[in-house]
């Protein structure tokens, strides 16, 4: 009896979402942190010129670059929390062509998102989720698909 309770367990453990976080970054990590553990992609600094400050959040959006995984190709930005400098949000936009593909992406990370809406206006797509990070996907056709993934919190 104990041996079925261990075994279903595991296989419940083992269908949960995976740990938060994005890609091979930390929420927390300061800029060199991130830079380091995206040595793969194109990332960089941007300059104060370039930098997105999100007062009402205060976040500053910090490093940009260009994510790439097998056919994924995305624009991506990391914003920065003003007062301790760690990682907080990861923004992310690509072609319409690559909703599909973002959107598997984050349901084998993360599992089925908590939330879906269509507008019948638009035909924007929002899907969202909240744990184990917030997540906000979305895309509408002959628009661009966005995401906006945040550590708990934010």
């Amino acid at each position: 009896m104990r041996l079925g309770c261990v075994a279903a367990l595991l296989l419940v453990a083992s269908a949960a979402p995976a740990a938060a976080h994005w890609e091979n970054t930390r929420w927390g990590m300061n800029q060199q942190q991130v830079l380091r553990a995206l040595r793969n992609q194109q990332v960089r600094a941007l300059s104060p010129a370039e930098r997105r400050p999100v007062p009402s959040a205060r976040m500053e959006y910090l490093l940009a670059g260009e994510f790439r995984s097998g056919p994924l190709r995305l624009n991506v930005a990391f914003a920065f929390d003003g007062r301790t400098g760690g990682l907080v949000c990861v923004s992310m936009q690509g072609e319409e062509t690559q909703a599909p593909a973002l959107r598997a992406r984050l349901e084998r990370a993360f599992g089925a998102p908590q939330e879906r809406a269509r507008d019948p206006g638009t035909g924007i797509e929002t899907l969202g989720w909240s744990r184990p990070d917030e997540i906000d996907f979305q895309t509408g056709l002959g628009r661009p698909v966005t995401a906006l993934h945040c550590s708990r919190g934010v």
